[in-house]
């Protein structure tokens, strides 16, 4: 040491700040080399998932989506930070992973049990309810906002409830409600859709449970969809009209009105039909048959039941996960519908398309299921299934190209309680009804955003194995550390 600081003490002025600028311009330019390497790589990066974990990935038609914004799109996570909630998780991962996609997007959380007052100013802004469950995402853009709950973004495993298990996650939808929200908030001019009324149809406007449809008015809205009522006898159906809704009639239609519609499916309209169950009150024929028949639909003057599927406390409840490969209905096959006494509803057969006319049958009933007529006043057993309860139409369709551009789509379900107020959140019917109007209106982009699984990983231990890890934990592990410890202090000691 002494040597060493004669040494440095006979060193000229001008060597030692020749040494100490030296060490100053190697420090800098680590420093800037750090600063270069970081500016680079927030800016040209790339992200590698390396779990089997999918719902934190977004998929290709989300990330083209993201990459085409032009208009900045807010959102807020307005939640309650618990990080051993799994849907808080789930939630926080996947808008992290839009908001490093795309620089448009602005995301802010909120924590409303630490920061009340920013949460009243939101409630106020966006009149959220103090009464629901206060967890949910906004998005907003162009003067318009979306809210997705927290309920909407999982589909629950119901099996073991009758052991007495609780009901289990079983997939989450984040980016089917996040990338349908982002389009309903960015599209520059919203979609329009006249619904038919005057012939017993539920009410857009009706909060009954079983009659009213305002649940699926909201739906609607929140897809960007301005909703209008139209009433035939009155009005003709108006050139701006992209999507035609006839949900329940229980009186006949008119000639005269039923030739507007088949004037408007004949000019490349796009109409989604929900018949009415025959076991409603009052329900009579609409008339609608014979127009669907002409597009190679033929609708059945029955009820369909399927005993292997029912509902056990209502019998008139049918649930069915039989679906088609069809873009209208190929997300749903991990889920299924809960229809009330549907009809029968099945393509013509080799007929069904001729003229360019292409029908395809979407859901069906197990095997079991079979059809009843009516006849001298009861019902009697028909043909055995498995039955057809909803079809797809298409005709003059040209890829690329819009829905005013005169190509034909029709989705035709035998039933329409099914979407009311009650029953629209039951299982996969609102699913249902979302992919339809996306597929009537050609929006492909939100077909293939199918539900993510929530992965559980169990290990099973026998009790043999069990008492080699508490031994492992309890005594080998510690006593190795311990038997270290004493060979150090032994050796130092020696």
């Amino acid at each position: 040491m002494a040597a060493s600081a004669r040494r440095l003490s006979k060193l000229s002025p001008l060597r030692r700040w020749g040494i100490a600028l030296s060490v100053l311009l190697s420090v800098g330019s680590v420093l800037a080399v750090v600063v270069m390497v970081n500016y680079l790589g927030s800016r040209h990066f790339a992200r590698f998932h390396v779990t089997g974990d999918t719902r934190y990935q977004l998929s290709p038609l989300t990330r083209h989506l993201l990459r085409t914004l032009t208009n900045e799109v807010r959102v807020v996570v307005f939640f309650e930070p618990d990080p051993q909630a799994t849907l808080y998780s789930a939630v926080k991962s996947l808008i992290t992973e839009y908001q490093m996609a795309s620089p448009m997007l602005k995301v802010e959380f909120v924590d409303y049990r630490v920061n009340p007052t920013r949460a009243v100013q939101l409630r106020d802004q966006y009149q959220l309810s103090t009464t629901e469950n206060p967890d949910l995402v906004i998005f907003e853009a162009n003067g318009r906002h979306r809210i997705v709950y927290e309920h909407e973004l999982s589909e629950y495993d119901l099996s073991g409830i009758m052991e007495g298990l609780p009901a289990r996650r079983s997939v989450f939808r984040g980016e089917q409600f996040f990338t349908s929200a982002i389009i309903g908030v960015s599209d520059s001019a919203p979609v329009r859709a006249y619904y038919l009324e005057g012939h017993g149809e539920h009410d857009p406007r009706s909060e009954d449970g079983t009659q009213g449809y305002a649940g699926f008015a909201q739906l609607l809205r929140e897809k960007n969809i301005e909703l209008a009522t139209l009433n035939l006898a009155t009005n003709s159906i108006p050139p701006d009209c992209q999507l035609l809704v006839v949900a329940g009639p229980r009186n006949p239609i008119p000639p005269a009105e039923l030739d507007q519609i088949r004037s408007y499916l004949a000019g490349g309209g796009r109409t989604l039909v929900l018949l009415s169950s025959p076991l409603r009150p009052n329900v009579r024929k609409s008339g609608l048959e014979t127009l669907l028949a002409e597009w190679g639909v033929v609708v059945g003057d029955d009820v369909v039941v399927d005993q292997a599927q029912s509902r056990s406390a209502a019998a008139e409840v049918l649930f069915t996960s039989q679906f088609a490969n069809h873009p209208a209905v190929r997300p749903l096959h991990r889920g299924r519908l809960s229809l009330v006494t549907p009809r029968s509803v099945r393509a013509r057969g080799i007929d069904a398309r001729s003229d360019g006319i292409k029908v395809d049958e979407l859901v069906f009933t197990s095997p079991e299921g079979r059809k009843l007529t009516s006849g001298e006043g009861a019902l009697r057993p028909g043909t055995n299934g498995p039955v057809a309860l909803a079809a797809a139409v298409e005709k003059g369709t040209i890829s690329g190209v819009g829905p005013d551009r005169g190509s034909t789509r029709l989705i035709v379900v035998g039933e329409s309680v099914f979407l009311a107020n009650t029953l629209i959140g039951w299982e996969a019917n609102r699913d249902f009804a979302s992919l339809s109007v996306n597929w009537l209106l050609d929006r492909g982009q939100l077909l293939e955003l199918g539900p993510r699984p929530f992965n559980e990983y169990r290990v099973s231990l026998s009790q043999a194995q069990m008492r080699t890890i508490r031994w492992l934990l309890l005594a080998v592990f510690p006593g190795a550390v311990m038997l270290a410890g004493v060979l150090v202090w032994v050796r130092r000691r020696s």
